[in-house]
C-alpha cells in the first residue's frame, strides 16, 4: 500500500465512527480516532514503529476497516507478515459498498503480497465450542469460520474444551500454502486432576483389594485344610491308605477324606496365591497411574469422525503417530 493509498484510507475519517458509536462507547472511540490520527502522522513520518504501536492501541479499541488496512500496512513494511495479513484481510471483508475501487485494488494488491509469506491452515474439530490455539495463541473457537494465517515453520495447533483432554497437533508450514488440520477431542473419564480417571482409579484400587483379601483368605483357607490333613493322617497307622497294607480296608473311608482334604488345599493354594499375585499388580499399576504425571502427547491411533471446517462438513479420517 502506498502513501497515497494511505491518505486514501485516512479520509474515511473516525467521526462516522463516532457518529455511529452508542454513548457507553463514546469515549473508547474518541480516543481511538485520536490514536489513528497519530498513528497516520507518524506513518507519514516514516517512524514505522511508532505508527504500528498508535494503531494497534487504536484497534484494541475500535474495529474498523480503514484503521485495519493502516496497520496492515505498516506490519507488512515492519516484516510482520502474519499479522499484517489479518488486518488486510479483515480490511477487504470490512470494505464499504461505496468504497473507492482504487482503495480497495490496493488493499487487495498488499493482502497478496503477505499471503505470499506465510501459510493458512483450515481447522476443524469434532466437536463445536473448543477454544482452537496456535502456538498458545488463541484464534478463535470453533467451528472457525475461515483459514487461520500462520507464520511458517513448525507450528502447534491445539484444541481445549472443559470435560475433554486437550488436543494437540503439530504441523509444517510452507510460505504461500494451505493445509487442513482436524483436531479430535475425547471426553475424559472421571473428570480426576490431571487427566487422570476417577473410575479407572478407583475400580482398579477395589480390583485389587478384592484380590488381595481373596488370596490372603484362601490361604489361610489352604493351611486350614492342611492342618485338616495332617489331624487324620496322624490318626492312621503309618501307609494305612495303601491297599496292600492289611488295615486299608478299615481306614478306606478316611483314606478318601483325607485325599479330598490334601486336593482342597491344594486348590486354596493355588487359586490363593494367584488371586494375591494379581491383586498386587493391579494395586501396584493403579498406585503408579494415579502418583505418575501426565505427559501431554498425540495418542497412537485412527480415528473416523465427523468434521466440520470452514470449507468442508462430513466425517474425516485421523491418525495421530
Amino acid at each position: 500500500m502506498s502513501m497515497r493509498t494511505k491518505a486514501l484510507l485516512s479520509t474515511v475519517s473516525f467521526a462516522l465512527l463516532l457518529a455511529g458509536s452508542a454513548p457507553a462507547y463514546a469515549d473508547d472511540a474518541a480516543r481511538a480516532a485520536e490514536l489513528f490520527a497519530t498513528g497516520n502522522k507518524l506513518f507519514d513520518e516514516e517512524k514505522w514503529a511508532e505508527a504500528e504501536a498508535s494503531y494497534q492501541a487504536a484497534w484494541d479499541l475500535r474495529k474498523s476497516f480503514d484503521l485495519a488496512g493502516n496497520l496492515g500496512d505498516v506490519e507488512m513494511t515492519l516484516g510482520q507478515f502474519r499479522d499484517a495479513a489479518e488486518h488486510l484481510s479483515y480490511a477487504l471483508e470490512e470494505f464499504p459498498a461505496g468504497g473507492k475501487p482504487e482503495v480497495r485494488a490496493a488493499l487487495q494488491k498488499r493482502l497478496d503480497e503477505a499471503k505470499k509469506q506465510v501459510g493458512t491452515v483450515t481447522i476443524g474439530t469434532n466437536i463445536g465450542g473448543a477454544k482452537i490455539f496456535v502456538d498458545g495463541r488463541l484464534v478463535g473457537q470453533a467451528p472457525l469460520a475461515k483459514a487461520v494465517f500462520v507464520d511458517p515453520g513448525k507450528r502447534v495447533i491445539e484444541a481445549k474444551l472443559p470435560g475433554h483432554d486437550d488436543v494437540l497437533r503439530t504441523v509444517d508450514v510452507e510460505k504461500a500454502q494451505s493445509q487442513e488440520v482436524n483436531l479430535v477431542l475425547a471426553p475424559k473419564i472421571g473428570g480426576a486432576p490431571g487427566g487422570k480417571s476417577k473410575v479407572l482409579i478407583g475400580v482398579g484400587g477395589g480390583l485389587a483389594l478384592v484380590g488381595i483379601g481373596a488370596g490372603i483368605g484362601l490361604l489361610v483357607a489352604a493351611s486350614g485344610a492342611n492342618s485338616d490333613a495332617n489331624a487324620l493322617d496322624d490318626a492312621m497307622p503309618d501307609m494305612a491308605c495303601d491297599p496292600a497294607h492289611p488295615d486299608h480296608a478299615a481306614n478306606k473311608a478316611n483314606c478318601a477324606t483325607l485325599l479330598s482334604t490334601v486336593q482342597r488345599k491344594d486348590t486354596f493354594t493355588n487359586v490363593g496365591t494367584g488371586a494375591l499375585v494379581a491383586g498386587g499388580v493391579l494395586a501396584v499399576g493403579t498406585l503408579v497411574y494415579a502418583l505418575l504425571p501426565t505427559k501431554k502427547q498425540a495418542t497412537m491411533g485412527f480415528t473416523l469422525v465427523p468434521s466440520v471446517t470452514s470449507t468442508f462438513a462430513g466425517f474425516a479420517a485421523t491418525g495421530q503417530f
